[in-house]
């Protein structure tokens, strides 16, 4: 028994030193990136939107009330990000310096999802999850923002800001007093909000606090101070909603001509976009038969069901495969123009790629709040050209460690490497297809 049990002890150590190693070449693979000038999504490089970002960055410098509105602005986003650096960041008188300096306030998200991993899997080891938080940082988005400035980033470490606030509330409101209560709700509204102000797809996180939230055991009181710092902290927006005449700045939407037209085949492939953002986590979630039963037969996925077959008949009929613009659409569109020369064949797997896709997410993300999300992403997409497999990469890794109820098997170290070789092996493969492409 004795020697069963030193055994154990071996082999656990053994494992702890394996993975700080391997959290150790991770996060080198992270900073080497860096070093190279890594561009593993298409958008970096000095001569990509770095160049549009530094040029942002430099108008608003020289006056950022009235070159808010002015038709050299060519940001899709607000502006809030480049107002930040403008008054708090010194390292903006340099392109390098501002790129290394954006590389260190990214290096926040990987820090901020180990806390909220651990608020999720309490049970987890901390070799674990510094393993699963580091694993981000393998994303070609997550690291083409990082290292060229692009901005989704900033989204994400409020996002993830807000659920941990959202949890030290809702943990403690039973036990804190007034102040402490009326404090946190006021941070959880400004993080929240200002999520918003980094990056406007990410307008469903204020919705899924009111929701989570309200359906908190707390007095009408606090309900009522949340609603109104959120209309509070909404007002600036509105206040840019009324400058530019849109929901983003006016080269943007003269660019990509937002809501101006449906884009019929974007909803099957964010489908299709989704399905390999979460891939991995396909095989270790919590699911038996018959929960997946249950999820098959209920009534909501079998509606969605027929919807989406009326879809899939409407896009073959109605709108001409051949002659899709080809920008975005994410990496399966982008293998299959690689794989399947023959226009019919390529629509044929197209086709069931995008019924593969529905099946597997609606079954994976079966809670209801987690579904909604999913569906909000799909019918933004309707409307949003070109719409990227950046959009849910890495985001939809941060909500499955944040706001997703959805829980998946990771107290085995073996679904973690898993997952990490994942996310390698796409990194690396979207590093080798940017090269020999751009």
């Amino acid at each position: 028994m004795e020697n069963k049990k030193e055994e154990k002890k071996i082999k656990f150590k053994t494992e702890n030193i394996f993975n700080f190693l391997l959290s150790f070449i991770i996060l080198s693979y992270f900073f080497y990136g860096f070093y190279l000038d890594e561009n593993s999504a298409g958008a970096g490089g000095y001569n990509g939107d770095f160049r549009l970002i530094w040029e942002n960055l430099t108008l608003l410098k020289q006056d950022i009330i009235f070159n808010l509105n002015s038709p050299e602005y060519s940001d899709s986003r607000p502006p809030l990000s480049y107002i930040l650096h403008i008054f708090l960041n010194p390292f903006i008188y340099n392109e390098e310096v501002f790129r290394l300096s954006n590389l260190l306030i990214s290096s926040a998200v990987p820090i901020l999802l180990f806390f909220s991993i651990r608020q999720n899997y309490p049970a987890l080891n901390s070799d674990l999850l510094i393993l699963l938080s580091l694993t981000v940082t393998l994303s070609p988005y997550f690291r083409t923002t990082a290292y060229w400035a692009l901005g989704e980033n900033y989204g994400i470490i409020f996002l993830l800001l807000s659920y941990l606030t959202y949890i030290k509330l809702k943990r403690n409101i039973l036990s804190y007093k007034n102040f402490k209560i009326f404090l946190l709700i006021f941070f959880l509204c400004l993080f929240s909000s200002l999520v918003v102000y980094f990056d406007q797809k990410l307008v469903f996180i204020p919705f899924l606090i009111l929701i989570y939230f309200f359906n908190l055991q707390i007095k009408t009181k606090y309900k009522i101070f949340l609603l109104i710092l959120f209309f509070i902290f909404s007002l600036p927006y509105l206040y840019l909603i009324y400058l530019w005449g849109s929901l983003i700045p006016p080269s943007a939407y003269e660019a990509r001509g937002v809501g101006s037209s449906i884009y019929l085949f974007n909803p099957g492939y964010c489908l299709t976009i989704l399905l390999i953002s979460i891939f991995p986590f396909i095989f270790i979630i919590k699911l038996n038969y018959k929960m997946i039963k249950r999820i098959i037969f209920n009534k909501s996925f079998i509606f969605i069901l027929i919807s989406l077959l009326i879809y899939l008949t409407l896009i073959v009929t109605l709108q001409d495969f051949e002659t899709l613009r080809p920008e975005g659409k994410g990496a399966f569109h982008k293998l299959s123009i690689v794989f399947f020369q023959n226009i019919e064949i390529r629509l044929l797997i197209t086709i069931i790629a995008f019924l593969t896709s529905f099946i597997i997410v609606f079954i994976v993300f079966y809670e209801k709040t987690d579904l909604s999300v999913i569906c909000y992403f799909i019918l933004l997409s309707l409307f949003t050209f070109p719409f990227y497999q950046e959009y849910l990469d890495p985001l939809m890794y941060i909500l499955i460690f944040s706001f997703f109820k959805t829980k998946f098997n990771l107290n085995s170290s073996g679904n973690v490497y898993f997952i990490i070789l994942y996310f390698l092996i796409f990194s690396l493969g979207s590093k080798y297809y940017y090269q020999i492409t751009i």
